[in-house]
């Protein structure tokens, strides 16, 4: 990591530390059948991941919650697929300062919204979404479990997902050498299982499975 970026990761971590130290969370557990908020937080630089959380706030919706969906695209701008969606707010690194906090109104507010359940549905951990996930208020925290993870209440492991991909991808790729399928063959296939779209939908399955059967 280049001088100047780790100066900014330790600023911006220092700058998450302050704000913590203050936070009032009243942290309770939540049946996703019986919230009546939920705030979905994403990664939405590809447009794979949008469409993905679009219907996934279309079906929680139709139960009459109240449903707020916060992405972060890493660009100075957003495509005009991204604009005046309903109940959707995009930020991306203009609202960032400069050591990558993010800042802007809707963001505030978001991180303000005592949610029944927040969702926390990126496959990275970049640290604009690190640092609206630690400092949301939300009741129920829920996500992809990593290392470093330690706002969450609810944690998913999907490397075991990722590793099956790992086998097919190496299984394909074995299937080349011996002349079993073409390069083409192998695009189609791991573009469908390997990338983000297997793994977000992956990762909202077993969320809402395991959301179904917690007890408040």
């Amino acid at each position: 990591m280049k001088l100047f970026e780790q100066i900014k990761s330790y600023f911006g971590e220092q700058a998450l530390a302050s704000h913590l130290k203050n936070q009032k969370r009243d942290a309770r557990m939540c049946n996703i059948d019986s919230a009546q908020s939920i705030g979905i937080l994403f990664n939405a630089t590809h447009l794979v991941s949008f469409e993905i959380v679009k219907e996934l706030a279309k079906n929680l919706d139709k139960k009459g919650r109240t449903i707020e969906v916060l992405g972060y695209v890493d660009s100075k701008q957003l495509i005009d697929h991204y604009l005046y969606r309903k109940g959707f707010n995009f930020f991306t690194r203009t609202q960032l300062n400069w050591y990558n906090k993010p800042e802007d109104e809707n963001i505030d507010t978001f991180i303000r919204k005592p949610f029944d359940i927040l969702l926390d549905l990126s496959l990275d951990n970049p640290f604009p979404i690190k640092y609206i996930l630690a400092c949301s208020i939300a009741r129920f925290k829920a996500g992809r479990y990593t290392d470093e993870q330690m706002y969450l209440d609810l944690m998913i492991d999907i490397q075991k997902e990722l590793e099956t991909m790992s086998t097919i991808k190496d299984e394909l790729e074995k299937d080349i050498r011996q002349g079993k399928k073409t390069n083409r063959d192998v695009e189609k296939i791991v573009d469908k299982k390997a990338e983000t779209e297997i793994q977000l939908n992956f990762l909202i399955n077993q969320l809402l499975h395991y959301l179904s059967i917690l007890k408040n």
